[in-house]
């Protein structure tokens, strides 16, 4: 319900009631500065009038500094600039500007490549580049254009320089559909992905993820992403794995934020007036990562994160803690922030590591930030917008006791071969990282006998994953080299080979034997690369890889889901067949995690004889003997292809003796498990989801009945999600004949569950004329569902009977429930409601399903604002809490958030937290519907004093209340 807010929020610059304060110099700036840490010391690298509304900025191999300036900002018209800056006397302050390059559409990223640089300015992606040598750029031309021209804060921007010599770039959250100027061929789409690019211009990719404004990699190419509300978000795959292996999107990229922090930050300014009353004690506007690579504050903060706070005028830290192949980021200042500022005009934007190891902040500095389309539309006249152009600041950060200034920082234009392969060795780096570059830029051959020995050599690890990448970006990375990396005693270099041999069309026998000889590398993170990287044919050899990697002890959850997610149709039966014959264990008594891969991986089957097959191997003497792995293999096989209508009992199935009465055996122990009480709730629901192969009529009575109140949530869930599956008309009506004693939640499944099969779906449409089911029980994507329901007579009477219960008018809604807000209600019972009707899809305090807007800081917002966010979510909607509604081919129709998107897959994020991952293949429909997921006439569930309750909950959301019955 909280609208999320962007990188630049309004400020007023003073407390609430104060004068707003003017604007200091930057003297007395720094004087409010604090830095946690009193090693540390902060001081001004460039300020106005060398540089205006700066936002990103970038270094050249002399140590030259581009700074990307939106001096357009807020609404224009396009001015902006790119501002060339130099240290004339070496003294740290860059005392020399020029206008390098003008009249840009709001500049916000900027990246040096051989003497120019590249500049995100949507829609286009510019190359600058100075050929006179007069500091001003004469060659100007368009890359790549298509980049959505969204709101000024949301564009593409976030230039980064990748260890694999590709440039990364983040979507801001408007999209886009990319072409090259008068090239053919058809847009790449990137919507909900950020993209790359090769900096010769003739590749461009979209890649996982979507940043907001800045993202960055760590020393071994990994991606982590920046977003207003959530500190720091890893990107855990490459693209050519998810071209390869589609299912594994819904893998790509994690929140890696401690389960215990609660987004609190600790301002020193005066708390900001906001237009929209945003939350100012919890991450709010967080923008501009970077994870710190240099050499000049010490070893305690290598490899940390470091993110702007621009509403609240402080810079945060994250410590970023290795869990396999991924990361848990964790605050380091309990209390405080690495840098905060007690001036209200300090907005820091970005963030970067220096050629001089030092870590670099982007002060905006103005007074208003904020978007006037975030304004209320009464209020925006009355801002001057602009107020306070003409400044910006650039900080550095050092340790006191630093002995490396400006003075010393590196001219590496005229570096040699051999010097540049040296500076892969160098503690800082943006040394390093412009090192590889200007290689790869050269194309030099002399460098390659040099990098082949980096790799076989004793230098630094960091300089052998920089030479291998060198390499491959030289042409010259061969096996031998390969072959060495795989065997080095670094698990990053290791890692790191084993991406560019997963890139290898024609690799040799003895690649690949390396390469899968890493099943028992004591990495979890070198084994979790191997299995996301073996492609190909099914061959003996890689089935017998991923079941080692399966069955060691340490496999976690994600190695787990890495397998079931790579393997293919070619393979699955075959991979499955050995795991059973090599440990028939996992039949009998598996863990939640093992019966969860039995599950998913069963459920990829598509041939039919191979499911008989399988069913044929399970070893079954009678029902009371079934293990909870057999149970959760079929509970798979009736999600699959291969189960179709009638599922597999079906006459025409012509099953093997062996493999029909094992079915019946399943059948008859899920009968049993599916009520037991005493069963672990995981087992129950594989019993429930085996009895979507039983005859319905058998099994409509029996799981209408754990659609009950009585049983636990997630069982109710998956029987509604079984009934639904089924092509019995009867079983669907028996679903809905007791509606009214159902949960929610319940209702939610079942009205879902109904959307699966065009039988269930009549039924449906039958309550809802009926009376039996109320289209305001219906959230906002189920009703956009029944508006793409195939049948044009169905899809009809929907129509009529969406329109009949159109939502009423907003305002009026609004002002008919002001009267809540006088009132004093009471928390428990509004903890009550939001458990009921809100946790579907909003976390708060560990619990609920994090699907739409982050609840962080809700306490912090008046009744009124929460009141206009329950009552109108649609109003001020951003396109990643848009609802989408997708029909498949088959005639299933699915709504929810479009979380991830690519050539091969769309994955849609659904009430309760649940994942639709559905292959290009199977898409007949994708469209947005316009509005949030959070739906349009909430007040109908509410009267007066129901939402005075919820409102005081919302105001005081304790946590105790929340688990309190």
């Amino acid at each position: 319900m909280v609208r999320p807010t962007l990188f630049f929020l309004l400020l007023t610059g003073a407390a609430v009631g104060a004068e707003p304060r003017g604007p200091l110099s930057p003297a007395n700036e720094a004087a409010t500065f604090r830095l946690a840490d009193e090693r540390l010391t902060i001081e001004l690298a460039a300020g106005e009038p060398e540089v205006d509304s700066p936002v990103a900025i970038a270094w050249d191999a002399e140590g030259r500094m581009y700074v990307a300036e939106m001096s357009d900002y807020p609404i224009g018209p396009g001015s902006g600039r790119v501002r060339l800056l130099t240290d004339r006397d070496g003294d740290g302050r860059y005392d020399q500007a020029t206008v390098f390059a003008e009249g840009l559409n709001f500049p916000n990223g900027v990246l040096c490549w051989r003497g120019g640089v590249f500049v995100t300015a949507s829609p286009d992606l510019w190359y600058l580049e100075d050929t006179e040598g007069d500091g001003r750029a004469d060659e100007r031309h368009v890359v790549w254009s298509g980049f959505a021209e969204g709101n000024q804060q949301l564009r593409a921007n976030g230039l980064t320089w990748g260890l694999d010599n590709w440039i990364y770039g983040a979507n801001g959250r408007s999209d886009g559909e990319i072409r090259r100027p008068g090239a053919p061929g058809e847009a790449i789409s990137i919507r909900t992905q950020d993209f790359r690019f090769s900096p010769d211009g003739k590749g461009f990719e979209a890649i996982p993820g979507q940043s907001q404004f800045g993202q960055t990699r760590d020393d071994w190419g990994r991606r982590f992403l920046s977003w207003n509300t959530i500190a720091v978000r890893q990107v855990l795959l490459d693209p050519p794995i998810l071209a390869a292996h589609p299912r594994l999107v819904s893998l790509a990229v994690r929140d890696i934020a401690d389960p215990a922090d609660g987004g609190r930050v600790f301002p020193i300014s005066p708390r900001p007036q906001t237009f929209n009353r945003e939350a100012t004690d919890f991450y709010n506007a967080l923008c501009g990562l970077s994870i710190y690579r240099g050499d000049a504050l010490g070893d305690d903060y290598c490899g940390n994160a470091f993110v702007g706070e621009s509403l609240t005028n402080l810079v945060h830290r994250r410590v970023l803690e290795a869990d396999g192949p991924t990361f848990v980021s964790r605050r380091r200042e309990a209390d405080r922030e690495f840098l905060a500022a007690a001036d209200p005009w300090f907005h820091p934007v970005n963030t970067a590591t220096g050629p001089d190891g030092a870590l670099y902040i982007v002060d905006f500095y103005r007074r208003w930030v904020e978007h006037p389309n975030f304004v209320p539309g009464d209020l925006r006249g009355s801002v001057d917008w602009r107020e306070g152009v003409g400044h910006g600041r650039i900080w550095r950060i050092r340790r006191r006791d630093s002995t490396e200034q400006k003075a010393n920082a590196p001219r590496l234009s005229g570096a040699d071969a051999s010097q540049l392969v040296a500076g892969l060795s160098h503690p800082n780096g943006w040394r390093r990282d412009t090192a590889q570059r200007l290689l790869v830029e050269r194309g030099d051959a002399e460098s390659i006998p040099l990098l082949r020995q980096t790799v076989m050599g004793d230098r630094s690890t960091v300089a052998r994953g920089h030479a291998l990448w060198t390499l491959e970006g030289l042409g010259g990375l061969d096996e031998t080299v390969l072959l060495a990396a795989l065997s080095d005693r670094a698990a990053e270099v290791r890692e790191q080979a084993l991406r560019l041999a997963a890139e290898r069309t024609s690799p040799s026998a003895k690649l690949v034997s390396a390469v899968r000889a890493l099943s028992a590398d004591p990495s979890l993170a070198v084994r979790f690369r191997l299995a996301v990287s073996l492609g190909g044919s099914a061959d003996d050899e890689k089935l017998a890889t991923w079941v080692s990697l399966v069955k060691q002890p340490d496999a976690a959850p994600w190695l787990l889901l890495s397998v079931s997610s790579a393997l293919d149709e070619r393979s699955t039966w075959r991979f499955l067949r050995r795991l059973l014959q090599d440990d028939p264990a996992w039949l009998d008594a598996p863990n939640i995690e093992q019966a969860a891969f039995l599950r998913q991986t069963a459920a990829m089957l598509r041939d039919r004889a191979e499911a008989a097959e399988l069913l044929s191997l399970l070893p079954v003497s009678s029902p009371a003997r079934i293990g909870a792995g057999s149970l959760a293999l079929v509970a798979g096989l009736a999600q699959s292809v291969v189960a179709g209508d009638g599922g597999l009992r079906s006459p025409d199935r012509r099953l093997t003796d062996k493999a029909a009465a094992t079915i019946s055996a399943v059948i008859e122990a899920a009968r049993r498990v599916a009520q037991d009480g005493r069963v672990e709730i995981a087992q129950r629901i594989d019993a429930i989801g085996v009895l979507g192969l039983d005859d319905p009529a058998a099994a409509a009575p029996l799981l209408v009945g754990l659609l009950s109140a009585t049983q636990p949530q997630e069982v109710q869930s998956a029987a509604a999600a079984t009934l639904g599956g089924s092509a019995d008309v009867e079983a669907a009506r028996r679903m809905f004949a007791d509606w009214n004693t159902y949960t929610a939640a319940t209702r939610r499944a079942v009205a879902a569950a109904a959307l699966r099969r065009p039988a269930a779906t009549e039924v449906l449409v039958e309550a809802l004329e009926q009376g039996t089911v109320a289209v305001n029980e219906l959230d906002a994507a189920l009703r956009e569902a029944l508006t793409s329901i195939r049948d044009p007579a169905l899809r009809e009477r929907t129509n009529k009977i969406v329109a009949a219960a159109a939502p009423a008018d907003r305002q009026a809604v609004l002002a008919q429930y002001q009267p809540a807000l006088a009132e004093t209600g009471d928390g428990r019972r509004g903890a009550a409601l939001f458990r009921q009707h809100c946790l579907a899809c909003h976390a708060l305090h560990g619990l609920g399903h994090r699907v739409g807007a982050d609840l962080l800081g809700v306490a912090a917002r008046p009744k009124a604002t929460l009141l206009q966010d329950v009552l109108d979510p649609s109003r001020q909607i951003t396109p990643n809490f848009m609802s989408y509604t997708l029909v498949t081919t088959d005639g299933q129709i699915l709504t929810g958030l479009l979380a991830a998107e690519s050539a091969q897959a769309v994955t849609l994020l659904r009430p309760d937290g649940v994942q639709e991952n559905v292959p290009r293949e199977r898409v007949e429909e994708l469209r947005a519907s316009g509005k949030s997921l959070m739906p349009d006439g909430f007040e109908q569930k509410f009267d007066l004093s129901g939402m005075a309750d919820l409102l005081e909950f919302l105001a005081h959301p304790s946590r105790e209340l929340l688990l309190s019955p």
